[in-house]
């Protein structure tokens, strides 16, 4: 879909996935990259905690991939991206970005996870998949770190 932005120029627009923000539904169903991009980095609506560890908190926020290669097979279909955060004995998955090698996790989506510690040497590992439905989800990428 294009449009014409404020200064007149052709605008791509993109649909937005997983889903429009249900509070603006209208505004955040299709947008420009620059609005993704830009909404992208507001404050996350919502946050998962886990419920065990008292030492301290550690706070993660899933906010995009760039590049990903295409792991999926068909002209129109693209990686399906997710990814999985694993801190002790906890594990959060963000929402499935389906068919885009770029994905972007807004605000409302399924992204912000807090991590109760009970260790100070507890590492924190993070994967990128492809969502498959009908086989093992395909690993991308992975990092850990303390």
């Amino acid at each position: 879909m294009t449009i014409k932005d404020k200064f007149g120029e052709k605008a791509k627009m993109y649909r937005v996935r997983p889903s429009p923000d249900p509070s603006r539904k209208e505004d955040t169903t299709w947008m420009t990259q620059e609005q993704i991009e830009h909404e992208t980095m507001q404050e996350s609506q919502h946050w998962l905690e886990t419920t065990v560890g008292m030492l301290g908190k550690v706070f993660v926020e899933v906010l995009g991939c760039d590049d990903l290669p295409d792991l999926d097979f068909g002209a129109k279909n693209k990686t399906d991206a997710f990814v999985a955060v694993i801190h002790e004995d906890s594990l959060f998955y963000t929402d499935v970005i389906d068919d885009c090698l770029s994905p972007r996790w807004l605000p409302w989506t399924k992204r912000a996870f807090v991590f109760n510690m009970r260790h100070t040497s507890s590492n924190v590992y993070v994967g990128v998949f492809d969502n498959d439905l009908t086989s093992d989800h395909d690993m991308i990428g992975r990092v850990s770190g303390l």
